[in-house]
């Protein structure tokens, strides 16, 4: 009997612990963000709904970022296009063609439920995501 409830206890301890590589999976849409004007202020954008800026993050660690009836000019993430993401101590790890060092930008993971992910990737401000 003891040994039941230790590995039902066990059980339900490690089913609790979230994975954040499986709940990053999927496509995710920039809904708002603040741009840096500053190393310490931001103005606050919210994307039109006819426009969109989508990234996704694959099982097999690769990451995109691709938009609908806009530009990176205009509103974006990174900027960046397709390459490869890790987790690194529950902060995402994403390298891809256009960033200057192969080590990509390491981008503070704020939050990430299964509706919403919130990453920082500059340090000022937030940029809130919806999982579409």
């Amino acid at each position: 009997m003891k040994k039941l409830l230790l590995f039902l206890l066990i059980t339900a301890c490690l089913s609790c612990n979230k994975n954040p590589d499986n709940e990053l999976v999927g496509t995710w849409k920039l809904v708002s963000y603040c741009k840096p004007t500053s190393s310490t202020n931001c103005t606050q954008i919210t994307i039109p709904n006819d426009k969109g800026v989508f990234v996704t993050f694959t099982n097999d660690k690769q990451f995109n970022e691709y938009f609908q009836n806009t530009k990176p000019i205009e509103y974006a993430f990174l900027g960046c296009g397709g390459g490869s993401y890790e987790i690194e101590d529950k902060d995402i790890r994403i390298r891809a063609l256009c960033m200057s060092s192969s080590n990509g930008r390491l981008i503070k993971l704020v939050s990430l439920t299964s509706k919403r992910l919130v990453l920082n990737p500059y340090g000022t401000g937030e940029y809130i995501f919806e999982k579409q």
